[in-house]
């Protein structure tokens, strides 16, 4: 009952965070059989609130044990149906532990209920599918051996891919991968329990690779990032669509492939472009261009922008405490970018319903609590009307960014699009090179 009335609180939560959540595979997926999705881990909170909200069945989770040390949040997890694991990592933990995790996940199989983990161990913001632990393989393949082959247990990959995890109002693609069949490995896992299921594991880990953002060579991630952020708009104008993988997801996989081919190949190109994307990055970001620069917009677009200021400005005053809180809690995890957008989400979910409530209450003695109740209602609704009218009017109007030191302004970004042209041309020439050697 829990679960069932968190489900759409989750989900309007995550439609808020995230400007757009692009799902794929997910109508494809078999049913009626068993089930454990296994994704990466690049956000501490976000991840397990995505692949709970998206994954058909509400699949039940393992958790790490030190999720479980505070009694009151202990008892919410279990509530929750949360699985305990311990990991060597994990001070105090037992690993003798891990065969009640064991045997419970088996036994949750075998009732006909769904899995999810994160077989990395632990959560990270690099671009790349750490070695995966064995966890996932163990259980579904004790579970066939248990039934006699006929459990018939699909472990379903599952790649997340964040335009920038630690932003608000920024996008995510979930990619549910094929269903991987784990009655085939049931012969090698009981010639040799470890080996069959590390050969499992293997094949879990090289599709769960394919599903998002994966740079063999952490040494290139600056580079890749850099170049998504100036150039991958390009890349995504070339790109097909397809129905089994968003364009953004593939655009980043191109842009990985060339990355790591002229690495190896000519590691002098990437030395001289790379320090020209990032303080070409830098510049944009100070400007606020970072897809370049602002569109223009129409007369009609201006004039509807100042028919609705007055709006935007009593949904701006009105929710703009809850929304710079966050800000402050996470200054402290910047060293920690697995850990700034689960923050934000975290302390913006508890800020905006105690504030509205402070508020509304407020109103009530003073106003009267009929008035206090209409006023209380306008409040989440001007926030996401202020929200709006942000993102699809002062996002995309140069007018506001004009005002202040116009001439000045006008003069760095004649001068950045000059950087910019120069730039480009030069990476299209890269790209042309690279083009014609894999043709």
């Amino acid at each position: 009952m829990l679960r069932t009335l968190l489900f759409p609180i989750v989900r309007f939560a995550l439609w808020v965070f995230f400007r757009h959540i692009d799902v794929r595979g997910r109508s494809d997926l078999p049913r009626n059989r068993r089930l454990i999705f296994v994704a990466n881990h690049p956000n501490v909170l976000l991840d397990s609130l995505l692949l709970a909200a998206f994954s058909p069945g509400h699949p039940l989770f393992l958790g790490k044990i030190t999720l479980f040390k505070n009694r009151l949040f202990s008892l919410f997890l279990h509530l929750l149906g949360v699985i305990p694991v311990s990991r060597q990592q994990d001070r105090g933990s037992r690993i003798a532990r891990n065969q009640d995790m064991l045997r419970t996940a088996c036994q949750t199989l075998k009732e006909g209920k769904s899995l999810a983990l994160f077989p990395e161990g632990h959560s990270h913001a690099g671009l790349r599918v750490l070695p995966l632990k064995s966890g996932a393989a163990r259980i579904a393949l004790r579970v066939e051996d248990e039934m006699d082959g006929d459990a018939e247990v699909c472990i379903i990959p599952v790649g997340l891919a964040y335009s920038d995890p630690s932003l608000f109002r920024s996008e995510v693609a979930i990619h549910f991968g094929q269903p991987i069949e784990t009655a085939p490995y049931l012969s090698a896992y009981r010639t040799n329990r470890q080996s069959g299921s590390h050969e499992l594991t293997d094949l879990v880990h090289q599709r769960l690779a394919a599903l998002t953002w994966h740079v063999e060579n952490p040494d290139l991630e600056t580079v890749v990032r850099d170049l998504s952020a100036v150039y991958g708009h390009e890349v995504l104008r070339e790109i097909p669509d397809a129905p089994e993988s968003s364009n953004q997801l593939r655009a980043g996989q191109e842009i990985i492939q060339a990355v790591e081919h002229f690495a190896g190949s000519r590691p002098d190109l990437v030395a001289d472009i790379g320090p020209r994307l990032r303080r070409h990055r830098r510049k944009l970001h100070r400007l606020g261009l970072l897809s370049g620069q602002p569109s223009p917009s129409s007369r009609w677009h201006l004039l509807f922008g100042l028919l609705l200021a007055p709006l935007f400005v009593y949904g701006f005053l009105n929710n703009a405490l809850p929304y710079f809180l966050p800000r402050l809690f996470v200054r402290p995890n910047r060293q920690s970018p697995e850990m700034v957008g689960t923050v934000k989400l975290a302390i913006g979910s508890a800020a905006f319903p105690l504030y509205y409530l402070i508020r509304t209450v407020v109103a009530g003695l003073l106003w009267g609590w009929s008035n206090a109740f209409i006023y209380g209602c306008t409040l989440p609704l001007s926030g996401l009307f202020a929200l709006f009218y942000s993102e699809h009017f002062l996002q995309r109007w140069p007018l506001w960014q004009s005002i202040v030191r116009p001439g000045r302004r006008r003069y760095y970004l004649r001068r950045i699009a000059e950087e910019r042209d120069r730039l480009l041309a030069d990476i299209e020439a890269v790209k042309n090179r690279y083009l014609s050697r894999i043709i």
